[in-house]
């Protein structure tokens, strides 16, 4: 079923950008502060975290239906996680060739068959932050894979419905993975629907050569 675009403004953008400044670098993130006029008459700033890279994520699927999780802990939450493999693309890497990689890095396994599954912004009231999710089946196993020095991980395989339950629960929290495996669930379910054939593209293409508008932003910070 063809569906209708979701309705906007004629204008949807209130902003005028004042100016840009950068607060912090780092490899992985980079915060700027915008200063900004709204249309209604408000002046503000506007604390914006950049991502260097692009978050991947891939439910990789054995013939028993389980799903290949990798348990690891995460330093900003204090807790365990249980997660899909994922990781970060840099900007000369498309997801596809980032989530490829990641999967041997972190689970040893490689896949024969893969397809874009779900793409989304994870928290875009604050950050430009892209995630492109994957389905990988026809799991076979690499030799010479390595976790990074500063990674300790476990990996284990979980049956595709155990982990919508841990979902639901409350146990398994990560974003990529949740949306990842009730998307999946979704198209098992009958609501399914193409990726704009742009977008689609860019699940296969390298963010270099293809920018977001929100990672152009950042190309000029002293002016607006």
């Amino acid at each position: 079923m063809e569906l209708k675009p979701l309705p906007q403004p004629g204008h949807p953008d209130p902003y005028e950008v004042l100016g840009r400044r950068l607060v912090y670098d780092s490899p992985w993130i980079r915060v700027r502060e915008d200063r900004f006029k709204h249309r209604k008459g408000a002046e503000g700033r506007y604390a914006v975290c950049g991502f260097h890279r692009t978050a991947c994520g891939v439910v990789a699927l054995d013939e028993e239906d389980r799903v290949v999780l990798v348990g690891q802990w995460r330093y900003p939450l204090e807790r365990y996680s249980w997660e899909l493999p994922e990781g970060g693309g840099d900007t000369t890497e498309s997801p596809f060739e980032a989530i490829r990689r990641e999967l041997a890095e972190e689970a040893g396994l490689s896949a024969r068959v893969w397809e874009p599954l779900c793409f989304f912004h994870p928290s875009n009231s604050s950050t430009d932050e892209e995630a492109f999710l994957f389905l990988a089946t026809g799991l076979s196993a690499v030799d010479g894979h390595h976790a990074e020095e500063d990674e300790e991980l476990l990996v284990h395989r979980e049956p595709f419905r155990d982990c919508l339950l841990r979902v639901l629960g409350g146990e398994i929290t990560d974003g990529l993975t949740v949306v990842a495996l009730l998307a999946l669930q979704s198209r098992r379910s009958g609501v399914s629907a193409e990726l704009d054939a742009a977008l689609a593209e860019r699940f296969f293409q390298r963010p270099v050569e293809q920018p977001s508008a929100g990672r152009s932003r950042w190309g000029d910070l002293g002016a607006p």
